[in-house]
């Protein structure tokens, strides 16, 4: 469907559909049109109405499926809704892009997976942290650099950030908290950059001891004030937190590399944004969120010397990600579906990235070390 624009609906519209997908979808001009929208709030409806003249609304997202035919559906809803709608929409004839995390049980991501080739349908997993700068850290890791990976440290850790807009606080909703929120992110931009490496057992602990005792929103961005492209929740309290607001753990890969974990929207401690790489040449680091110029730094050792290098990567300079992250994504979708180009995101990087958040949580859950190859058993 080269010459033909991309019919598209969207099913959710809260924070991230106002803020991220439908100005990524604008961006593409031409090429797109949004046709409907759904979320089973009406305020929320009637803002991006408002906000983005989109006149064809639903509250019922089964409902809008059946009296539309689209190209492309965005499913942007809570985490525990995802498989339900995007398989929905697949059986339609559409294809999807759906929000991360795309299930939270491999058996969940495996069955989207099965029913995308069943209706002979592309469908992607919104990881957009993978455009950008995370693709010029790829390009340093697989040109030799680093040499051997074999330890990595991923840290996404907020002060005082719980983001209190939508239901990520409620387990029936949401299913974890910050792991699934900021930690999906992380893991997979990781998995990406280390081509992927099979994941064997996860090992974890989850807390929750500062947002269910104080409204912990104070550092999240974007800021409520002002009119916004989104329709902030009113009905936020944080007695119906039923999350981790602390995910901290490891995982263990086939070939040796133990990757440690820590993701948090709460805590006595100092907002930290990082990846951090040990080679067996050299380490790379990346400290994101930051107003860093050059926020990635190589550590080695030049002629007997202990060498820092700071790398000069554009796109990682504060002000500079206008054209990545969501924007990519849709852009590199719409390719998909107009010229048959491949998917920025993998089915088996998604696939590898659920079963390790799969894991974490049993692990946290049964307080012992899980293995992947034990999660059939579980949803059995």
């Amino acid at each position: 469907m080269s010459n033909q624009k991309i019919k598209i609906g969207i099913i959710g519209s809260g924070f991230i559909t106002g803020t991220q997908h439908i100005p990524a979808i604008l961006k593409l001009g031409g090429r797109a049109e949004i046709v409907a929208a759904a979320d089973s709030r009406e305020d929320a409806l009637e803002h991006i109405r408002r906000e983005y003249g989109i006149q064809n609304i639903y509250t019922d997202p089964m409902k809008m499926l059946e009296e539309n035919k689209f190209d492309l559906v965005h499913v942007c809803t809570a985490n525990n809704t995802h498989k339900r709608y995007t398989i929905a929409a697949l059986r339609t004839g559409a294809n999807v892009l759906c929000e991360k995390p795309m299930a939270l049980s491999l058996r969940d991501a495996q069955e989207m997976f099965h029913e995308a080739k069943k209706a002979g349908k592309a469908l992607m997993a919104c990881q957009n942290s993978g455009v950008g700068t995370v693709t010029e850290m790829k390009k340093l890791v697989d040109s030799g650099v680093l040499g051997q990976v074999y330890f990595t440290e991923l840290t996404g850790m907020r002060r005082s950030g719980v983001p209190t807009w939508g239901k990520f606080h409620t387990k029936t909703d949401n299913g974890g908290g910050p792991f699934c929120d900021i930690g999906v992110h992380y893991v997979d931009s990781s998995m990406y950059i280390l081509g992927n490496p099979k994941a064997v057992s996860v090992s974890a602990n989850t807390y929750c001891k500062i947002a269910n005792q104080r409204d912990a929103n104070q550092d999240t961005l974007p800021a409520m004030s002002g009119e916004q492209p989104f329709k902030p929740r009113d009905d936020y309290d944080k007695g119906d937190f039923s999350v981790e607001d602390f995910a901290t753990g490891l995982v263990r890969f086939e070939n040796g590399m133990q990757m440690q974990l820590k993701f948090v929207w709460a805590v006595n401690l100092p907002t930290t944004m990082s990846y951090s790489f040990a080679g067996t040449k050299k380490g790379m680091v990346y400290k994101s969120g930051t107003d860093l110029e050059n926020p990635v730094r190589l550590y080695g050792e030049e002629e007997g010397f202990l060498s820092d290098e700071e790398l000069e990567i554009p796109i990682a300079r504060p002000g500079a990600r206008s054209d990545v992250g969501h924007p990519g994504i849709v852009e590199n979708f719409a390719d998909v579906i107009q010229h048959g180009a491949e998917c920025l995101v993998k089915e088996e990087e998604t696939l590898n990235v659920t079963a390790i958040i799969e894991a974490f949580y049993l692990s946290a859950q049964l307080g012992r070390e899980v293995r992947i190859d034990e999660l059939e058993q579980f949803n059995a």
